[in-house]
């Protein structure tokens, strides 16, 4: 018997109780949060665009990404606090886990079109002033969704051929097919990024010092914004891609893959539930793009301004009083 042979069977030693309140209060977490303030986020940022601004162009997909996200949340957070029995049939299953994936391939790709957005921005201004045009923008951004639907098809179809009964997108243990095939998008999807995040960053900052047209509160903004990406980016997809280059070795070169699945299945769990705080973190991104975010979202949303007006006077009145 070799090393792989074990792995064709199925694991019936896996606590799926571990992550039964876990994943459900997160999930939980962040539809109440993420939905509304992506939301806000996304009509703001609206108003941006029809002034002809690509920037904003890839952080509305990037939010886009996120809404889809918390769409299917319900669904995760039923199928979880079930002990991982899904309920929906197999047609839901196999759109609702091709849906998470996608959101988080067009999440990455979003991120570094920002980054490379404001490093041309500033490092190659005359260029960037002539070149940009919202319509590519547009059309990069369909074809990146193109191709990440495509890709994570084809992906799964891989992978999850054979599941077993009331399990939705999970195979245990995974097959040494598929653990070749996670092992190559780990790589693509993690440390390729995160090394072009941090070199943009660098550049970004080492040039954006030398510029005299660009004023020193524009500075600070841009690069606050791609220190928040990176940043970002760590928190998120760190957990998970990290557990996941062990799972996915371990599996390759250990002969009781049921054990080792085992072991290590409540680490990739909560870094599989990191990779949904994008959906909180990602609409402070909004705050760096505006000029003026208080008087964006007062101009946006004039329930913001009675607000704000009704708090000014009680300021004023209790002044007064004093």
């Amino acid at each position: 018997m070799n090393n792989f042979s074990i792995c064709n069977e199925s694991c019936d030693n896996i606590d799926f109780s571990l992550d039964q309140t876990f994943l459900p209060a997160l999930y939980a977490l962040i539809f109440c949060i993420g939905l509304p303030t992506n939301c806000l986020a996304l009509y703001g940022l609206y108003c941006l665009v029809r002034t002809d601004n690509t920037l904003p162009v890839y952080i509305i997909n990037l939010l886009l990404s996120d809404l889809l996200h918390i769409t299917m949340l319900p669904l995760w957070i039923d199928y979880y606090s079930r002990g991982h029995v899904w309920r929906f049939g197999d047609a839901l299953c196999s759109s609702t886990g091709i849906i998470f994936w996608i959101s988080q391939i067009v999440s990455i790709f979003f991120m570094l079109c920002v980054a490379l957005e404001r490093y041309i921005a500033v490092s190659h201004p005359l260029w960037f002033r002539s070149q940009r045009r919202l319509k590519y923008t547009c059309l990069l951004c369909g074809f990146a969704w193109l191709v990440a639907f495509l890709g994570i098809t084809i992906s799964f179809k891989v992978g999850f051929t054979n599941t077993a009964d009331g399990l939705c997108f999970e195979k245990y243990p995974s097959n040494k097919q598929y653990c070749v095939l996670r092992l190559g998008t780990i790589t693509l999807g993690f440390p390729l990024p995160l090394t072009l995040l941090v070199g943009l960053y660098g550049a970004t900052w080492r040039n954006i010092n030398q510029a005299v047209s660009v004023a020193d509160c524009e500075k600070k903004k841009i690069t606050k914004l791609l220190l928040l990406l990176v940043v970002i980016f760590v928190l998120v997809f760190g957990p998970y891609h990290i557990v996941g280059y062990v799972r996915y070795t371990g599996l390759m070169v250990l002969e009781d893959c049921c054990d080792y699945e085992a072991r290590i299945f409540i680490y990739f769990q909560i870094g599989m539930g990191f990779l949904s705080l994008s959906s909180l973190l990602d609409p402070f991104l909004y705050i760096f793009v505006c000029r003026d975010v208080r008087k964006e979202m007062l101009d946006s949303f004039p329930c913001f301004q009675k607000l704000a007006n009704v708090t000014e006077r009680w300021k004023t009145a209790r002044a007064s009083t004093t």
